[in-house]
């Protein structure tokens, strides 16, 4: 009996330590989520005893955020009643992944300043109230400033909807700089006729990345023969050959490198397929240089003009499909 009684008056003296011990931890913010961590466990029934807290969920993660103080008071007044003992994870474990992504999200962050700082140079170059500044500025008031996938939905979606009337003789006038030299990787625009008992049908109006040129020719690859689909997922391809990511009047495309993938990449046979080559004494007009910032508006807006060898109109969707056919062949 008196064993009995002995015991009993142990077991209320460690229940009274270890009440105290969770009365005095409830006041520190950190202990109190081990706290609460653990009276989850014990509602669902996922822990029964103090040495098993280690593997409750959430509980790690509130160790690895105490402060110096309550990791103290943690050693000192917790592990003896019966609390694990834990080793925080030091700062080069903790923060490890993180400082492997900081140059990373730095270096987005100081793109992303550039990009900006390209966007409203080129909105304050774009003739005002014009298709393409219109958009840039809408854009940049729903904060699209970084072209990434999803940006570019945007701007495709707003050509596709609010550039229907926007065709050739409006991108002669306002789609870019005029220039007398083409150069590999840039995107133009011209007035062309091609040489005389041509006998396929052509585009009167090509958009053109150029990939390629000789003292008699330049190639490149025509997106007005493509669907608008085909052209977005064509140019989504073509981004990751860029000389850089500030989409300024410099950036340009890895013509050569491009030209390879080409020729040896089926992921690539729509490029294949439109490849085109044109003579420079046929350019019929001003050649526009189109800025990389509009290129996603550029080959969404309905500026070709596809015509028969005797100088009849033809439907885009047809000159599309028998591209998407040409394409399934190479």
């Amino acid at each position: 009996m008196a064993t009995i009684t002995s015991t009993a008056l142990l077991s209320k003296k460690v229940d009274k330590t270890i009440l105290n011990s969770l009365s005095l931890g409830a006041k520190h913010p950190g202990i109190r989520k081990i706290f609460k961590a653990m009276s989850r466990a014990f509602v669902v029934g996922r822990l029964s005893k103090f040495s098993d807290i280690a593997k409750v969920k959430g509980f790690q993660g509130a160790v690895d955020k105490l402060t110096k103080t309550e990791s103290t008071w943690y050693t000192r007044v917790l592990v003896p009643i019966g609390f694990p003992s834990v080793k925080k994870k030091t700062v080069t474990q903790a923060t490890v992944q993180a400082i492997q992504i900081a140059p990373d999200v730095a270096r987005k962050v100081v793109n992303i300043k550039r990009l900006e700082k390209n966007l409203q140079q080129h909105i304050s170059f774009l003739q005002e109230e014009t298709f393409f500044q219109k958009a840039h500025k809408t854009a940049k008031k729903v904060g699209i400033i970084e072209r990434s996938e999803m940006s570019r939905s945007w701007y495709h979606d707003y050509a596709l909807e609010q550039g229907l009337d926007y065709r050739s003789l409006k991108m002669m006038q306002s789609g870019g700089r005029r220039i007398k030299d083409m150069r590999l990787g840039r995107m133009y625009f011209f007035r062309y006729e091609p040489i005389a008992g041509y006998k396929y049908n052509y585009d009167a109006f090509p958009l053109v990345f150029m990939l390629y040129e000789d003292p008699d020719n330049f190639s490149g690859i025509n997106f007005h023969y493509l669907s608008p689909k085909l052209r977005a997922m064509l140019l989504g391809h073509l981004l990751n050959f860029l000389s850089d990511q500030d989409f300024s009047n410099r950036t340009r495309l890895f013509a050569r490198k491009f030209m390879q993938i080409i020729k040896t990449n089926k992921r690539f046979r729509h490029a294949k397929a439109i490849f085109k080559n044109y003579r420079p004494e046929h350019i019929q007009s001003k050649i526009i240089q189109v800025h990389p910032l509009d290129w996603e508006l550029a080959i969404m807006v309905p500026t070709e003009r596809f015509k028969t060898p005797s100088g009849g109109l033809i439907a885009s969707k047809k000159i599309w499909r028998e591209t998407a056919l040409r394409a399934r062949t190479i």
